[in-house]
């Protein structure tokens, strides 16, 4: 005999809560979504009615009803980089503990993307965290009148409806030449980062500075992935450096694979450095030299800046401060640690 499986109850409704709670559907509505104050007796027997019912209010109703989705979305140009992971466990929880739920897209590093990402997120959430954005200052300027709110990671944008908080990656590779120069190197490789990203344009600025001090640098395009660094390794060699300073920890991994590849010992044979401090730099032999970057405050700061007061003065930017880490992927030029 086929048994009729049994069907599940239906969900409760707005009406239902109503019906228990002696109250009109409006003012269940009010008490659900803050959208007005009523009295507290009201309010205590609405929130006894949804509970006992196990009422969960429609999500996309809320949004029309309110105004508000208590959702932060947050456009990141590449997930596989553990920079933004890291990001992110630093803004995921803190949003979460207010209430807040967040959407994360990934752009690949394209413009054209990021752009379309942000505009989209910006119709579902109450304001957009874009991290390390890739786009044109004019179409940031842009992106920002059609958000509800913008905060900006890494990147300044003189705009009133934009807030920023920003690594001081500046002073950070000037920590890092000082570094190298104490030690004795005079020649250094620099792998660049993405084209269009406002943190390299930090670090080169640093390294100009560094070569007006006796530092003979030579720049060569890389981008911010451990293939990257592993591409141009050979490259870099070629130049004859004492070290290989690279945008960010994930392309100095490629470059110290290439090299042992090559046959070629850090640091005895030539010195590398990265950048971020991701977990991965300290447990890599030798250990590598990097400038640590408390990424997960920076979300958490960003997650503030969009929570307490949207998007502000772009002159009310805040910075955060970075410490240089060194390990064993440094030394004076070919006296490596044996």
């Amino acid at each position: 005999m086929q048994r009729t499986p049994r069907s599940s109850p239906p969900r409760s409704t707005i009406h239902d809560v109503a019906r228990l709670a002696q109250v009109s559907t409006a003012t269940v509505s009010r008490v659900l979504t803050g959208a007005k104050p009523v009295s507290a007796d009201l309010a205590q027997r609405v929130r006894d009615a949804a509970a006992h019912l196990d009422y969960r209010p429609n999500p996309a109703a809320q949004v029309l009803l309110s105004g508000r989705s208590h959702t932060v979305g947050v456009v990141v140009p590449d997930l596989a980089n553990p920079y933004f992971a890291e990001v992110l466990k630093g803004a995921t929880p803190a949003a979460a503990e207010r209430g807040w739920r967040t959407l994360v897209a990934d752009t690949d590093e394209d413009p054209e993307v990021e752009y379309r990402a942000a505009t989209e997120l910006g119709r579902w959430v109450d304001g957009v965290m874009l991290c390390s954005p890739r786009m044109s200052t004019l179409r940031l300027r842009e992106l920002a009148t059609k958000l509800p709110a913008l905060v900006v990671v890494n990147r300044l944008v003189r705009h009133p409806s934009v807030a920023a908080v920003l690594v001081d990656y500046h002073q950070g590779m000037t920590q890092l030449c000082a570094h190298l120069a104490s030690l004795g190197h005079r020649r250094l490789v620099y792998l660049q980062g993405p084209p269009h990203a406002w943190s390299d344009g930090q670090r080169r600025r640093a390294l100009r500075t560094a070569a007006g001090r006796g530092l003979d640098v030579v720049q060569i395009p890389c981008g911010s992935t451990a293939p990257d660094g592993h591409r141009v390794a050979e490259e870099a060699l070629g130049h004859k450096p004492t070290a290989i300073v690279a945008f960010n920890d994930y392309v100095a991994l490629g470059v110290l694979s290439r090299l042992t590849e090559l046959g070629v010992t850090v640091p005895h044979d030539v010195s590398v450095t990265g950048f971020d401090d991701i977990p991965l730099s300290a447990l890599t032999p030798p250990g590598l030299t990097t400038v640590a970057v408390p990424k997960r405050t920076v979300g958490r700061l960003a997650w503030e800046r969009l929570a307490t007061e949207g998007a502000g003065p772009s002159t009310t930017a805040t910075s955060v401060p970075v410490e240089l880490a060194v390990r064993g992927s440094t030394a004076p030029p070919g006296q490596g640690r044996r």
